[in-house]
């Protein structure tokens, strides 16, 4: 039986705009966050969902709650921590910039600086992020579901697509390519996680309002 995964990266935060280290900071979507959830949810008013998968911290759980909005009040869906954006430890609530001066500064690599102060080193984040995948499709299979949503964050989406490009997993639609970068906000990924191909990937067609040339904000 064909499983369907579509993902969602969680709408904008001030913290994304600031450039600085969310991490397990439950933080919140702002204006501009919730309206693009808002579109989000309704360019996928049409779709069918058995479950839902989502991050546990704040800023997914508004955006998936904006998804299901246009959905059944009934549908089931579990909060699961390794969906969280990679930890940074004690400098969280950092500036971006910080953390990419300071560890020059000591000659470490950034991944070495944070795993220094506490957080996940980039290993680590990848296997928690490809292990909450491999449960996710799992489980979906042994409750013969059909058709799931996943909400996270811009870092698992970069990891997971860059185990989705290892895996061979095939595009169906040759506008566009697989490659581990930051989502946008709400930018939606849709799988057919059965025979491993993707029919869309980090598209964000329905923020037509909004800067097409505007850079992503940093998946932090």
């Amino acid at each position: 039986m064909p499983l369907q995964v579509t993902l969602v990266r969680h709408g904008n935060t001030d913290a994304n705009n600031e450039r600085w280290l969310q991490g397990h900071v439950d933080t919140d979507l702002n204006e501009n966050g919730l309206s693009q959830a808002a579109c989000c949810g309704k360019r996928l008013h049409t779709a069918s969902y058995d479950h839902v998968y989502c991050s546990d911290l704040k800023r997914c759980k508004q955006t998936a709650s904006a998804i299901l909005a246009h959905h059944s009040p009934n549908i089931s869906i579990d909060y699961i921590p390794m969906l969280r954006e990679r930890d940074f430890g004690k400098l969280s609530r950092q500036p971006l910039s910080y953390l990419l001066s300071e560890s020059q500064r000591q000659g470490l690599s950034v991944d070495e600086f944070v795993s220094k102060h506490g957080g996940e080193s980039d290993f680590t984040f990848q296997s928690r992020v490809i292990s909450a995948w491999n449960f996710i499709i799992r489980d979906a299979q042994d409750k013969h579901y059909q058709s799931v949503l996943v909400v996270t964050h811009g870092g698992p989406l970069k990891h997971l697509a860059r185990f989705w490009i290892d895996n061979e997993f095939q595009v169906v639609n040759k506008e566009f390519t697989v490659v581990p970068v930051a989502h946008g906000n709400t930018a939606v990924t849709r799988i057919n996680a059965t025979d491993k191909t993707i029919y869309e990937f980090n598209s964000t067609s329905h923020l037509k309002n909004q800067s097409a040339n505007q850079p992503p904000p940093p998946a932090v």
